[in-house]
């Protein structure tokens, strides 16, 4: 049966730990449920993604288990599959829900999903059944119909910077906003540049250029609005035998 090690800076130890490390703490009590990863999440409500949340025993059972979950907030705003409850099978140590944004079309605003282990599930909850640590995540859900058009374009050259640049065109093929070319650096130094583009309604194309021919060797690229992510790339082009790359896009569209 393994043991489940939680690192914590404690000094003393109490009568239920099976052993007394100062750094660790060693669970023998394996009858808990805890999350894989607790960590907070973010999902565009127009991104076509999803976040998962898993649940994982602390050793497996010789039955099935149904862990259910306290999922609070705005319900309109997503769904859940397959429910707010999942059941672990027999011999098995894990099992997931996933929630899924619902793209409304509507100016609402983000708003944040928490998914917790419920307390009425039948075994204890959290990190060794001390409803502490791993118990609940929080999702925020973005709203992608709230206007965002001050754009960010932020370009963190390689060594050869002044081999790099990048415009953004309109619908009509005309550049509205471009950038570099950028300082040659020394060797493995990089340089980051940040332009902030105020565009207006509409669609355009965004391109970066390295006019050798062979990309960002240690370099990269993305083009946001808030957490809306218009473009990214790095390493390689994949256009004009790698002398560019474009991603198109619309601003509230």
């Amino acid at each position: 049966m393994k043991n489940i090690f939680k690192l914590m800076g404690l000094l003393l130890c109490v009568s239920v730990l099976t052993g007394c490390d100062p750094e660790s703490i060693i669970y023998s009590n394996t009858d808990f449920v805890q999350l894989s990863n607790d960590a907070a999440a973010s999902v565009i409500e127009n991104s076509g993604e999803s976040v998962t949340v898993t649940a994982i025993l602390g050793a497996p059972r010789s039955e099935s288990v149904t862990v259910n979950f306290d999922v609070t907030g705005d319900a309109s705003r997503f769904t859940l599959s397959p429910g707010a409850s999942v059941t672990i099978p027999a011999g098995e140590t894990s099992g997931s829900i996933t929630l899924t944004p619902v793209d409304d079309d509507e100016i609402n605003g983000d708003v944040d999903i928490v998914v917790a282990l419920s307390a009425s599930n039948s075994l204890g909850i959290g990190l060794g059944g001390e409803a502490v640590s791993s118990v609940s995540k929080t999702i925020t859900i973005v709203d992608d119909n709230v206007p965002c058009n001050d754009v960010l374009v932020s370009v963190t050259t390689d060594r050869w910077g002044d081999e790099t640049s990048w415009n953004i065109t309109d619908s009509t093929g005309a550049v509205v906003a471009s950038g570099g070319p950028y300082a040659f650096l020394g060797s493995g130094e990089s340089e980051t540049y940040d332009t902030v583009v105020f565009l207006e309604d509409g669609c355009y194309t965004f391109t970066l250029f390295d006019s050798y021919g062979d990309g960002q060797d240690y370099g990269f690229y993305s083009v946001t609005c808030g957490a809306i992510v218009h473009a990214e790339g790095a390493g390689a082009l994949d256009g004009g035998g790698g002398t560019f790359e474009s991603t198109d896009f619309c601003v509230n569209q």
